[in-house]
């Protein structure tokens, strides 16, 4: 051993031995010291716990005993002090104290003048009723931890200088043993490192002369790289039975994985997408066939997630007799060559703004289609869609909404498709969908309903959220149709349908479907003629309920058509026509006025005030000075404004955060005009709007009172929607109550206003004054409406 080695070792040994004193004498004063501390402070916890559950046991159990008898338990000391006694071990000494209110010392129960010389003390208050009456101390004396915590620290002293000693001269002993030990290696690797440094001496020799040969390779290949480089491509090669791909650097470099990625085959592979593994495979198996050299392009992953296009070449690799031991090739990035392909191609046949299938490769694939159908004997389906409310985006949202919108529909309606059908854009918001090789109905049945569900949720914009739909047409090929005109004709049938049964459903087409067409069309003209001409057209009036009074508050004006030879015409078929066609603005300003001269022509008789009110469709909101229309309509009535209730529903709100909606319901409500939303809970239902916009009601639909006389769950929601309503500060009108037992649930729960068929139906006004007139003359009160409903 070496002087210099020795003198550290020496130095280390010393250092070693103080701090093995240090620690000793570190460990004898932290148990000295620390054992009775925490003796103490966990003692002093504990005394601290029981004094507090003391005074409070001893409060909560006169609380209990006050509640019973308020005026007489400040006389009563004997019955406190058995309230609060509580055996305990005879070392545990302490005393409780009841003070009243006032102050006053009431009783003082334990072990009166406790032998200590410490105490703890903790209070607690005797709260009756939410009213303090008092407070409850106890005193715990401390003197007996104390003599505790003095027998702790003799034991833990002793026990410190028993551990200093062990500590001290246990390891000292192995630190000796130690050192000897560390003498003996030291010599060991002495005379291993000098033969290592006559080992490393000749390995330096050998360096020189390997650098000297891979100057001349490297010089040698790098014109090959370079050329690698500018043309994208790097070789490889693989041994048949071996698990590894021996990768060129450039490959690594060319598809962006590091080297520790490893190149086994079964990795290799995976980097392909799709089939492109398996389409490299068949092209090897067919060079192993025919000893030719086989080319395919293929997607890869590069390593950074993105996808490549590249060109894999396989050549078979061949031993000295000529047998084939593996393959060798190339991979060629050709992304810029297949991107430039691809570009020439969109721009012919997809649609720019969602990347689908434009209408020109629509026409070609359904002619593809029909001719395979008719060669194979196979079917398939036509499926048109259409965006229900898409034009009400446009035109409150603007045309950039629009186009997000279409964007993000083309997205939901491919994420259901998958890539098992085929999906264009027609132009507009027309969409149309394929499915080749149908074989029943119930498959196309299955994708159009996942299109429906996809497409019926709200739908986020950069604008707001909006709520839209769509409803679908289906032709079958070639049943019902053996051209593409024929086809296009009939699913647009089918697709009318369904938007005449009620729109955000799909419906087959039919060979009948021609003469109902043919009748809705002849009804929108009449319907039109019958606007014009003021013929045929009535309003109902439906009797609003104030639960309070038992009075009828206002009426609900309902449009009502009677056709010259078709009779009357449900409101749920002319409404639809009258939507489709334009006309509802017309109907929406001719029920205004009727509705408004009607009320007060009422005022005029000496009708009692009630409030009329009137539905007012989207359409006058965002297609016509709606707000000079009512003006206009106040002033030829002379109609207060406060009678009048206008009826909005919650499709108008799809616009409410962009200014249009809002500015026409701030004028309205400026004029005096009662708002009401209706329909609550059945299209934009979004509490936003409730807070932001200025409703004076909240009209629930029927769909939440369904069911609340059996269903508990149906009455917590009708519960909730009511009470969200009233802490708004709106007067909560419930449409569609039709069974008397309702009526008595409505009024539990703090409903203002009902409407239904338990009371009346909609009638011409004639009826439903004198509807009025009777409750007025005998006025329901709340607890009997159920029993006077269920014989109305």
């Amino acid at each position: 051993m070496s002087g210099p080695d020795r003198t550290s070792i020496a130095t280390n040994a010393r250092s070693l031995r103080k701090t093995v004193n240090v620690v000793a004498l570190v460990v004898a004063l932290t148990i000295t010291i620390s054992a009775p501390l925490a003796f103490g402070l966990i003692g002093y916890q504990i005394e601290a716990t029981r004094a507090t559950f003391r005074a409070e046991l001893s409060a909560n159990r006169l609380a209990r005993y006050i509640y019973r008898s308020p005026e007489m338990w400040e006389y009563q000391p004997a019955r406190l002090g058995e309230l609060i006694e509580l055996p305990e071990a005879p070392f545990k000494l302490g005393r409780n104290r009841i003070v009243n209110r006032a102050g006053r010392t009431l009783l003082v129960e334990g072990n009166g003048e406790l032998p200590a010389h410490f105490l703890i003390t903790r209070s607690y208050p005797i709260v009756v009723a939410g009213v303090t009456e008092g407070i409850v101390q106890f005193d715990a004396a401390l003197d007996p931890l104390l003599e505790r915590i003095g027998i702790a620290s003799l034991i833990s002293l002793l026990l410190g200088l028993c551990s200093y000693f062990a500590v001290r001269v246990f390891p000292l002993r192995a630190l000796d043993r130690t050192l000897r030990d560390l003498e003996q290696a030291n010599e060991i690797i002495h005379d291993k490192n000098t033969k290592l440094e006559i080992q490393n001496r000749a390995l330096r020799v050998r360096e020189r002369a390997l650098e000297t040969t891979k100057a001349a390779l490297k010089h040698r290949s790098s014109q090959l790289i370079e050329a690698q480089q500018l043309g994208k491509i790097g070789d490889w090669s693989y041994r048949l039975g071996e698990t590894h791909v021996d990768w060129a650097p450039e490959i690594y470099n060319l598809l962006g994985y590091d080297p520790s990625f490893g190149s086994s085959h079964a990795a290799v592979m995976s980097i392909y997408v799709g089939d492109g593994a398996h389409r490299v495979l068949e092209a090897q198996a067919e060079v192993l066939r025919t000893g030719q050299v086989k080319t395919v392009d293929v997607k890869g992953r590069r390593g950074d997630g993105s996808l490549m296009d590249c060109a894999v070449t396989s050549k078979a690799m061949t031993d000295a007799e000529g047998r084939v031991i593996g393959f060798r090739g190339t991979i060629q990035d050709i992304s810029e060559r297949k991107h430039a392909e691809e570009q020439l191609e969109k721009l012919a046949y997809y649609d720019p703004l969602t990347g689908l299938a434009n209408r020109a490769l629509f026409h070609r694939q359904v002619n593809d289609v029909l001719q395979r159908c008719s060669r194979n004997g196979t079917e398939a389906a036509l499926l048109l869609l259409d965006l229900d409310r898409f034009k009400e985006v446009n035109d409150s949202l603007g045309h950039a909404a629009g186009d997000e919108l279409l964007t993000k529909v083309a997205n939901m309606i491919s994420r259901v498709l998958g890539n098992d059908h085929f999906l264009s854009r027609l132009g507009g918001d027309e969409f149309a969908i394929i499915m080749a090789d149908c074989t029943n109905a119930s498959a196309v049945e299955a994708i159009a309903t996942d299109v429906l569900t996809a497409i019926s949720g709200a739908i986020q914009l950069e604008r707001g959220e909006v709520m839209i739909g769509t409803s679908i047409g289906i032709a079958m090929m070639p049943l019902d149709g053996a051209s593409l005109n024929d086809l296009l004709r009939n699913a647009d049938l089918a697709l009318y349908r369904a938007k005449e049964d009620g729109r955000g459903r799909y419906h087959f087409f039919e060979a009948a479907m021609n003469a109902p067409v043919q009748h809705k069309m002849a009804l929108s003209r009449d319907l039109r003629h019958a606007v014009n001409e003021n013929s045929g057209l009535f309003v109902h009036y439906q009797p609003q309920i104030e639960l309070a009074t038992g009075r009828v508050a206002g009426f609900e004006a309902l449009m009502r058509w009677t056709h010259p030879t078709l009779g009357n015409v449900p409101p749920s078929e002319f409404i639809p026509i009258a939507e489709s066609s334009h006309l509802i603005c017309d109907l929406g300003i001719w029920i205004l006025r009727e509705a408004a001269r009607q009320a007060k022509a009422w005022l005029d008789a000496d009708e009692a005030p009630r409030q009329i009110a009137v539905n007012v469709s989207a359409a006058q909101i965002w297609h016509t000075d709606f707000v000079g229309d009512v003006v206009r309509v106040l002033e030829e009535t002379a109609l207060p404004p406060h009678l009048l209730c206008l009826e909005l529903t919650e499709s108008l709100l799809a616009d409410h955060a962009e200014g249009r909606v809002r500015r026409v319901l701030m004028e309205l409500k400026r004029l005096g005009v009662t708002l009401a939303l209706d329909d609550f809970g059945t299209d934009y239902s979004s509490l936003g709007y409730l807070t932001q916009l200025p409703f004076d009601k909240l009209k629930i639909d029927r769909i939440f009172v369904d069911g609340i006389s059996t269903s508990e769950r149906a009455r917590k929601l009708l519960q909730g929607v009511i009470a969200l309503g009233r802490g708004l500060g709106m007067t909560i009108v419930v449409e569609g109550v039709e069974q008397p037992a309702e009526i008595e649930i409505l009024r539990r729960f703090n409903c203002d206003i009902i409407q239904g068929y338990v009371f009346a139906r909609p009638t011409p006004a004639v009826q439903a004054l004198g509807f009025a007139r009777k409750l007025d003359a005998r006025p329901i009160m709340a607890p009997r409406l159920d029993d006077w409903a269920a014989t109305a």
